[in-house]
């Protein structure tokens, strides 16, 4: 169902502390730079924001998407038809407290996960260097279990803070959370507002080591000069999807204005014209391909939404 602003009641509006936006391209709001447009863009500031919006969309009927930093996701070309929740403006608060163990904090879902690297860094807290070249949000990193060089977001968080249906705020444990290979038993629906998560104190000059060598890692397999969301598949038990998808013959294919990274043959690239359906035509060509030859089938990392 297409949402419109008539739709939106006057005191709605009003008593909203964040920006609502109508007919807004995705293309300015995902790294893809691919996609077409969303009837309503929603940038909650607090809690009470947040909860108002899903009561409303929900009493609406209006579809949900929550969008942190847009990295991770390619929107269709038809765009969305209902409510974007994009929590990149608000929730990006940090809280420490001391722990005998090591270091605790509070951390906004929309926090970047870059900026928690860095705090980490200077505090001595050791535990999230692994995410220091990931450029999400705390919020959606929780979702996927994001990780990298061994590690991942299960490792350093302990429990979550989430608004659910009808507005209701839970906290869920760790357990509850539900961690697996890039993924995560967050009810759908529900949006994560903060996570509790607790660091190992460390010497400072390790954790700088370490996040050097992470980077400079980083450079080289995933140095590319054009849009993209990162790794496209997740990789096989055992394997890596890069390497299958290079050994056979995939990497430079191209598709309209997408591409196959000669960088990274697990990144599809956005040569600038690119649109959702170039991208989409390459990921069906790779699954094809590799399991044809290598037998195997490759899982969509990368979430795709929207309309065709």
């Amino acid at each position: 169902m297409s949402v419109t602003q008539q739709q939106y009641p006057l005191f709605f509006i009003q008593r909203f502390k964040g920006k609502v936006l109508f007919n807004v391209p995705m293309s300015e709001h995902t790294s893809f730079k691919t996609g077409g447009n969303a009837d309503v863009m929603a940038f909650p500031q607090d809690e009470g924001d947040l909860k108002d919006i899903i009561t409303f969309a929900e009493a609406k009927n209006f579809p949900i998407y929550i969008l942190g930093n847009g990295t991770n996701v390619l929107v269709k070309d038809g765009g969305i038809k209902g409510v974007v929740i994009n929590m990149a403006d608000g929730f990006k608060d940090i809280s420490w407290e001391n722990a005998k163990d090591g270091a605790a904090a509070v951390v906004g879902a929309g926090a970047k996960l870059s900026e928690l690297v860095s705090e980490c860094k200077d505090r001595g807290a050791s535990g999230i260097e692994f995410a220091c070249s990931i450029p999400g949000t705390v919020g959606g990193a929780v979702v996927m279990n994001a990780g990298a060089y061994g590690g991942q977001m299960q490792d350093v968080v302990e429990a979550v803070e989430i608004i659910g249906k009808k507005g209701q705020k839970s906290f869920l444990s760790k357990d509850e959370i539900g961690f697996s290979y890039r993924k995560s038993a967050i009810p759908k629906g529900a949006v994560i507002t903060r996570a509790h998560m607790r660091f190992q104190i460390k010497d400072a000059e390790e954790i700088k080591r370490k996040i050097k060598e992470f980077r400079e890692k980083r450079n080289v397999s995933m140095g590319i000069p054009f849009p993209n969301a990162g790794s496209v598949f997740k990789n096989p038990d055992g394997d890596f999807a890069g390497r299958l998808i290079e050994e056979a013959g995939l990497k430079g294919q191209t598709s309209g204005g997408a591409a196959v990274s000669d960088a990274h043959a697990n990144v599809i690239v956005n040569r600038g014209n690119a649109r959702a359906k170039d991208v989409l035509a390459l990921i069906a060509l790779v699954r094809d391909r590799v399991y044809s030859m290598k037998g195997v089938v490759l899982e969509l990392e990368i979430n795709v939404i929207g309309e065709d």
